[in-house]
């Protein structure tokens, strides 16, 4: 239980202000170790807040680069659009003779035949059925027949039966016109079941005869394979897309006569890829470089809690921002990790005596200026030249797997880079961390845990010595009161 505090009604002191301030002093330590922790924690941050932006980068390039095709881009053109179309990841030529039919999906209508139950609120029960299941085997993309079990109610409304059908996964899509009484059924994949009907019932065959008025248990047999000849092979297939000898395809119309795709190298696409590549390369490592070179304001450090109560809003901000400014000014993981990944990218790819192996032979140079700190500008002709000319080697120069051994490295300038990065983002999380692990498991985590640790002892040790100031006052005044109440009583003597 705490001592009771005399406020210097003896003495005429104001002891609350006197302690108030000497602990102000003695809070001093305290206020610079707490500071201290607050600067650790921002750094922290920064450092993360790069290894955001590095993963970001690597997304980017896994994403573009990770395999050739991503990036060796090709366009194709065909000489009758309205019949066919194409995309593809190879050069050649290839000749549709002719398409005699388009792939169509499968549909099948049924009609209620007694108008007065052909509302969406008619139930199962209205229209002559029992509750029962029913499977439906339904072509898929692919060409396999699917089953699907439905549980139809004697008091399932014909609305509930569409909303079962099509919140299946069945690949059949139901519609109900209660102004015609007529449901219909149709396949979601195109093509034919040259085996059966497109859209079969497997089980509870009664059900959509007897309610629906379909005729059969194939509830849709139409379905149709688009049938073409292709360099001279008559073939069919069950979509109007599909993918033979490295194009794909998209049937638009039938036609009689030759159409002929042409496959070649996408240039315009593939500098655009490279342009954005540069632009994003440059803004990470721009990012940083600021970050390197950021002025350091020493008189800023962060604000107690105290220092806060006698600022605006105003002037928090704009004394933060100078407290924040310069915390990875000359770091050196920071610019180590920024030299390990400018390296990466200047070496060539393999040691084969090829026309292209470096980033600088098709146009990718770093900016001469010392002040853009490594930047990379592009000599577009030069890369149109050479995407034009050589565009397997300038793709193998920027996404070969390869891999790197004593003798040479035949690892492609992106797979270089991202093993650099790799490296910088494990740097900074042997100090930072991430938001994912302890404290306890890296090197700034550990600081302030010490921190936490001294600021706790602190703290309980100005409580100690605000007990003991007190004491000492309460002590003065109890000494001053008595010695008070002595003189009154020997003046009351006196005048006696």
């Amino acid at each position: 239980m705490a001592g009771i505090r005399i406020g210097g009604l003896a003495s005429g002191m104001d002891i609350d202000s006197i302690v108030e301030k000497l602990m102000t002093a003695e809070r001093i330590p305290l206020d610079k170790l707490t500071q201290k922790k607050t600067t650790t924690e921002w750094q922290r941050d920064s450092y993360r807040a790069i290894n955001t932006k590095l993963s970001a980068f690597d997304r980017y390039l896994s994403d573009n680069f990770l395999l050739s095709s991503s990036f060796n881009m090709k366009k194709v053109a065909s000489t009758n659009e309205g019949a066919v179309t194409a995309t593809g990841n190879s050069e050649g030529n290839v000749t549709i003779n002719k398409i005699d039919q388009l792939a169509s999906a499968a549909y099948g209508v049924g009609t209620i035949a007694d108008a007065s139950k052909r509302s969406k609120s008619t139930t199962m029960a209205d229209l002559g059925v029992a509750d029962q299941t029913v499977k439906l085997n339904v072509l898929q993309a692919d060409g396999t027949m699917k089953e699907t079990s439905y549980n139809f109610k004697a008091t399932d409304k014909i609305s509930d039966v569409v909303t079962k059908i099509n919140g299946s996964n069945a690949g059949v899509s139901a519609f109900y016109d209660e102004k015609t009484g007529q449901m219909s059924l149709s396949a979601k994949a195109s093509g034919e079941n040259k085996a059966g009907g497109e859209i079969e019932v497997t089980g509870g065959s009664s059900f959509f005869q007897t309610a629906f008025g379909f005729t059969s248990n194939a509830l849709a047999d139409n379905g149709k394979n688009a049938k073409l000849t292709l360099n001279g092979a008559e073939i069919e297939r069950n979509s109007n897309t599909f993918t033979e000898l490295g194009m794909t395809f998209t049937l638009k119309a039938t036609s009689t006569t030759n159409t002929t795709l042409t496959s070649t190298t996408n240039v315009d696409a593939m500098v655009d890829k490279v342009k954005e590549f540069v632009e994003k390369y440059n803004d990470l490592i721009s990012g940083m470089n600021d970050q390197l070179k950021e002025k350091k304001y020493r008189d800023y450090p962060p604000l107690t809690d105290e220092q806060r109560k006698d600022m605006s809003e105003e002037e928090q901000k704009l004394w933060d921002e100078k407290a924040k400014s310069g915390l990875l000014r000359s770091d050196s993981i920071v610019s180590n990790g920024l030299s390990g990944m400018r390296n990466s990218i200047y070496g060539r790819v393999g040691n084969e005596s090829n026309i292209i192996d470096t980033l600088a032979e098709i146009g990718i140079t770093t900016s001469s200026a010392y002040s853009d700190g490594g930047k990379l500008v592009i000599d577009e002709d030069k890369l149109r030249k050479a995407l034009t000319e050589n565009p397997d080697q300038v793709v193998k120069t920027i996404t070969n797997p390869g891999e790197k051994t004593a003798v040479e490295d035949t690892r492609g300038i992106v797979k270089r880079l991202r093993a650099s990065i790799s490296d910088f983002t494990k740097s900074i999380e042997a100090k930072a961390g991430k938001v994912t692990v302890t404290d306890q498991q890296y090197t700034m985590g550990k600081s302030l845990i010490d921190m936490n640790e001294r600021i706790s002892k602190f703290q309980r040790r100005l409580e100690d010595v605000e007990a003991r100031y007190w004491k000492q006052f309460t002590a003065m005044e109890s000494a001053i009161n008595k010695a008070n109440s002595q003189s009154s009583y020997l003046s009351q003597f006196g005048a006696s």
